[in-house]
């Protein structure tokens, strides 16, 4: 039997407990160690520990000095001052910035409405001067009050009629007052005449009416016109000091007022006129 045994392979024998015991390092002295440790934690990985690290100065940027251009940066910085040198022609400088051309262009769309507007519907420039007096002489001649009362309602603009109620001539007077009228439009402009549209309250119901004393006038293209304005006053129980600041406060207006350009008529806006405070009316006229 022991011959056998000595030439013959030992069969499988369990390991020595003791000499695994004794082995350092490698997986089974980890797992032990962390056991020891009471961590349940196989992946054997060192873990850091940031209490006692010390801190890291990252290096300040320095900029590096310009370098020359290459091909490439060439034709970026000509790319860049072809677009600002588009953008400056497709605008307008004003002052030191460049406006759109599209705002220039809709600014002066809209400065060309305004003024074809203005030149179209607004009337001439209209300014009472300096030049006024207090015609004499009876305005009834031969006629019957009712008969001047239906003349004056057929060729004047009214104001109040009922003003005409004296038969005396002396109660009457006529006042002119002499107005410039400056068309600088390219139209022909048609006047038919003045009316009142109001004066000093204490005065109002003496006002009969107002007219053109040539009657409806014409003024050409880029002209001016000075045009006389008759106005008809009831001056019973006024005296001359009121007579003259009730034809200083009356305000006159344009009637009919229109433009022509060959057979087109277009109405256009009155024009108001204040009688001139250097006009002086004398009642004893």
């Amino acid at each position: 039997m022991s011959a056998r045994k000595s030439g013959s392979m030992d069969p499988i024998q369990l390991p020595d407990q003791d000499q695994i015991r004794n082995l350092s390092g490698g997986y089974v002295n980890s797992r032990r160690v962390y056991k020891e440790s009471s961590i349940d934690d196989f992946t054997n990985a060192v873990r850091p520990n940031f209490d006692s690290a010390a801190p890291i100065k990252v290096p300040e940027r320095t900029e590096q000095n310009e370098t020359p251009l290459d091909e490439m940066d060439k034709l970026i910085e000509e790319e860049k001052k072809k677009q600002q040198n588009k953008t400056k022609r497709r605008g307008y400088k004003v002052g030191g910035k460049y406006v759109a051309a599209w705002l220039v262009r809709r600014i002066v769309i809209i400065a060309v409405c305004v003024l074809l507007f203005a030149i179209t519907f607004l009337p001439p420039i209209t300014l009472s001067t300096s030049e006024g007096e207090v015609l004499s002489g009876d305005i009834f001649g031969s006629k019957s009050v009712s008969q001047l009362r239906q003349e004056v309602l057929a060729n004047d603009f009214v104001y109040n009629i009922d003003a005409m109620s004296s038969e005396l001539p002396k109660n009457y007077r006529v006042c002119t007052v002499k107005i410039d009228l400056k068309n600088f439009s390219p139209y022909k402009v048609i006047l038919p005449g003045f009316s009142v549209v109001t004066s000093d309250v204490m005065y109002k119901d003496k006002i009969i009416s107002a007219r053109l004393d040539d009657g409806e006038c014409e003024i050409s293209p880029f002209s001016v016109k000075t045009v006389t304005v008759e106005v008809l006053i009831n001056v019973n129980e006024l005296t001359t000091e009121q007579f003259d600041k009730l034809m200083t406060s009356i305000i006159l207006r344009t009637n009919g007022l229109r433009k022509k350009l060959g057979p087109i008529s277009i109405p256009t806006v009155p024009a108001f006129v204040f009688v001139s405070d250097s006009l002086e009316y004398n009642l004893e006229a």
